[in-house]
């Protein structure tokens, strides 16, 4: 049975409610249009690592109309950690209301995993407020339910609730956008054939797609500043 890295999305108040996901974005939770959003790391890292991780964050840079800049350690809206105990992130600006301590972005994938890019592509989807695909409503996904709470319960070490509001379940306390089904987003899960019913599968996701660029550009618009001048 393969093993994935188990990605999740973080609430402020994970510590008494459960995470809940939706497809594909939460627009009362984007950062304002048009705004610088700061980042930084929790812990010293080396060089190389440090400039890689900023490299692929930046990949969804040219797709929004937002600057990242780093800054001070511990000190960004988004806070990245490595070497965490699961991958998760805060959805978009709920990460302003973690403990200025704490991380609001983490990352347990190795460096040295051939999916480690590709898992903090995923999280920082959702440090922007993006969310899984694989929870939209056309995506119609034959699950064995069963099959996938066996999985969730004894590779991931989920609970019933936590593989509920992760897989199934839809939040319909905020605002949606959502774009069109993408199955080859960066924001959907890989569904192994064993977790479904008759010959369905889809594979690991390992790059921004064509319409995770159109879902962002609609989510962060591009604005024209030459229509504002009087």
């Amino acid at each position: 049975m393969h093993r994935y890295p188990f990605v999740k999305m973080r609430r402020s108040n994970f510590a008494s409610e459960p995470r809940r996901k939706r497809s594909i974005a939460y627009s009362n939770l984007l950062w304002d249009n048009a705004s610088t959003v700061t980042f930084s790391f929790m812990e010293d890292l080396p060089d190389e690592l440090e400039y890689r991780v900023e490299r692929v964050i930046r990949q969804w840079e040219p797709f929004v109309s937002l600057t990242f800049e780093q800054v001070e350690q511990g000190q960004g809206q988004i806070r990245i950690a490595l070497n965490g105990s699961e991958n998760y992130s805060a959805i978009g600006t709920e990460a302003l209301e973690f403990d200025p301590d704490e991380p609001t972005l983490v990352i347990q994938t190795n460096p040295q995993d051939p999916l480690f890019e590709a898992t903090l592509l995923h999280e920082f989807g959702h440090a922007l407020g993006f969310h899984h695909a694989h929870l939209h409503p056309d995506a119609n996904i034959p699950w064995d339910i069963q099959a996938v709470y066996n999985y969730y319960r004894e590779t991931a070490g989920w609970n019933d609730a936590e593989i509920e509001l992760n897989i199934f379940s839809l939040d319909s306390r905020n605002i949606i956008s959502q774009g069109e089904y993408d199955r080859l987003s960066i924001m959907h899960y890989p569904v192994p054939n064993f977790m479904t019913r008759g010959n369905f599968e889809i594979a690991f996701n390992l790059k921004i797609s064509e319409r995770d660029k159109c879902l962002a550009r609609q989510s962060y618009p591009a604005i024209d500043y030459r229509a504002q001048v009087i």
